[in-house]
C-alpha cells in the first residue's frame, strides 16, 4: 500500500473511530438506562421533586405520591421512547407506591419535544452505525496491510488533547448558554424545548440539564474506554497477520 493511501486511511481509521465508538456507548448505557438512579441520587433529583412538584401549574401535584422505583421506571420509559420514534410517550402514566394509577406523565408540548428527540437520536444512532461500518472496512484493511495504527499512548493523548480544548470552550463559552444555543439551533424553532420545573414534571424529574451532564460525562468516559479497547484490537490483529521472520 503507497505511503499516502496508508496514511489518509489511517487518518480516516482515526476519524470514524470516535464516533464509532460514542455510538457502541450509547448502545450499551441505554442498556442500564443511563445509570439514572446513580444520578438521580448524586444530583439529589428527590430534592428538586419536594420543591417544584407541589407548585407545579398543571395540575400535577400528587405526583409527590410517587417514589424513586416510580421515577427509575419513568425515565427508563422515556428513554426507551425516545429511541423507538418517541412511540407511546403521550400514553405514560404515573402511579402511586401501591400501583393506583394517579395521572398522565407528559404534556403535549413534552411529547412534542421528545419527539423532536428521538428524531435527533435516530439520525445519530445511523451516523453511529454507519461510522462503525466505515471504521471497520478500514479496520480490516489495515489488518491485512500490515498497516500498524496508533498505539493506546498516543491515541490517549490526542483523544485528551481534543476534549480538553472542547471542554475548555464549553466552560469559556457557559454550559447552560451551549446547552440553550444547541436546542435553538437543532429543533424547529415553533416548537417547545424549554420547561420550567413548575410547569414540567419531566424537567424536575430528570433535574434538566444537570442530569444531561452527568450522562454526558458517564458517556465520554465509556466511549474513551471503547475506543481504547477498539484500537486495541485492530492492533493485535495487525500484528497476528504481520508474516513471520524466518530464521
Amino acid at each position: 500500500m503507497p505511503r499516502a493511501v496508508r496514511g489518509l486511511a489511517v487518518t480516516a481509521y482515526g476519524i470514524l473511530l470516535w464516533p464509532a465508538a460514542l455510538w457502541l456507548a450509547w448502545l450499551l448505557l441505554a442498556k442500564v438506562d443511563f445509570l439514572y438512579p446513580a444520578g438521580y441520587r448524586l444530583l439529589n433529583i428527590p430534592a428538586t421533586l419536594s420543591t417544584y412538584v407541589p407548585q407545579n401549574r398543571h395540575g400535577r401535584q400528587d405526583f409527590i405520591r410517587t417514589d424513586a422505583v416510580e421515577h427509575a421506571r419513568l425515565f427508563a420509559a422515556i428513554a426507551e421512547a425516545v429511541r423507538h420514534g418517541g412511540k407511546g410517550l403521550e400514553e405514560l402514566r404515573y402511579h402511586d407506591p401501591q400501583g393506583r394509577e394517579l395521572g398522565r406523565l407528559l404534556t403535549w408540548d413534552e411529547v412534542t419535544h421528545l419527539r423532536d428527540v428521538a428524531h435527533l437520536v435516530e439520525r445519530g444512532e445511523r451516523a453511529g452505525l454507519l461510522a462503525l461500518v466505515g471504521w471497520a472496512v478500514l479496520a480490516l484493511l489495515l489488518s491485512l496491510g500490515h498497516v500498524p495504527v496508533p498505539r493506546a499512548g498516543r491515541l490517549l493523548a490526542a483523544s485528551l488533547a481534543g476534549l480538553a480544548v472542547l471542554a475548555g470552550a464549553l466552560f469559556a463559552l457557559g454550559p447552560v448558554e451551549v446547552f440553550y444555543a444547541w436546542h435553538r439551533w437543532v429543533f424547529p424553532p415553533d416548537h417547545p424545548w424549554f420547561f420550567y420545573y413548575q410547569d414540567s414534571l419531566m424537567s424536575s424529574l430528570m433535574q434538566a440539564p444537570n442530569l444531561f451532564g452527568f450522562i454526558g460525562a458517564l458517556w465520554l468516559g465509556v466511549s474513551l474506554g471503547l475506543l481504547l479497547a477498539l484500537n486495541h484490537a485492530v492492533r493485535l490483529a495487525v500484528r497476528f497477520l504481520m508474516p513471520r521472520r524466518s530464521s
